[in-house]
């Protein structure tokens, strides 16, 4: 991995990129909306002099306008987004999976070295991480929600996906798995202590290699 030559225009980073900044643009909007409708009333009460309604614009005003700008930043400069951050590398890893690129269906991208949810490409995952895959269904009073969750010893990822797409998930887990040398499979406990446990031991070789983020 050391040794792969980056390009700022290649495959992977431009679309992790275009990825990042997919995330932001709901919040970045929603927070200019409201931004705009403060300072619009703000400035009405300034012109028919209601004073009092300035200032409550004022007050009201700030809690959007401070998230917005920087939401605007964030969106502009990918790079300062929580992906990015917390994994500087991720850009070299996008890059070598879509250049290693071996398989591709509507769920994941995978390389032999990292997989990724087609929903978020900015989660790219290294096989070599992954130590637990399982099915999650989440009922609410309006709907129902499935998740492919692929826990690593960094975080845990849920994959969304539709029912009618249980088959391919499946196959996408049967695919992967292979990859993985420390994934288990299924959400039992013996698994969840295991999960644990690896995370732990993997932490505290972090923390002694002082690497740890």
């Amino acid at each position: 991995m050391n040794n792969i030559q980056y390009t700022n225009t290649s495959v992977g980073s431009e679309l992790v990129l275009a990825a990042v900044k997919k995330r932001q643009k709901p919040a970045m909007i929603l927070f200019l909306v409201f931004s705009g409708i403060f300072l619009f009333l703000g400035l009405l009460g300034f012109i028919i002099q209601n004073y009092v309604l300035v200032a409550i614009m004022i007050i009201f005003l700030w809690p959007f306008l401070i998230p917005a700008i920087i939401f605007v930043i964030r969106y502009r400069n990918p790079m300062k987004c929580s992906p990015l951050k917390k994994n500087p590398v991720i850009l070299k890893q996008a890059d070598w999976m879509f250049a290693n690129m071996n398989y591709q269906d509507e769920i994941i991208v995978l390389s032999p070295d990292f997989f990724a949810p087609k929903t978020d490409l900015s989660a790219v995952i290294p096989v070599q991480e992954v130590l637990l895959m399982y099915k999650r269904v989440v009922t609410t009073n309006f709907s129902t929600m499935y998740f492919w969750v692929v826990e690593t010893v960094r975080r845990t990822i849920q994959i969304p996906y539709l029912k009618k797409q249980s088959d391919m998930v499946d196959r996408c887990v049967e695919i992967v798995t292979p990859l993985c040398p420390y994934a288990k499979l299924g959400h039992t406990e013996e698994n969840l202590n295991y999960l644990e446990y690896m995370k732990a031991m993997w932490e505290q070789t972090q923390k002694n290699q002082g690497t740890i983020q």
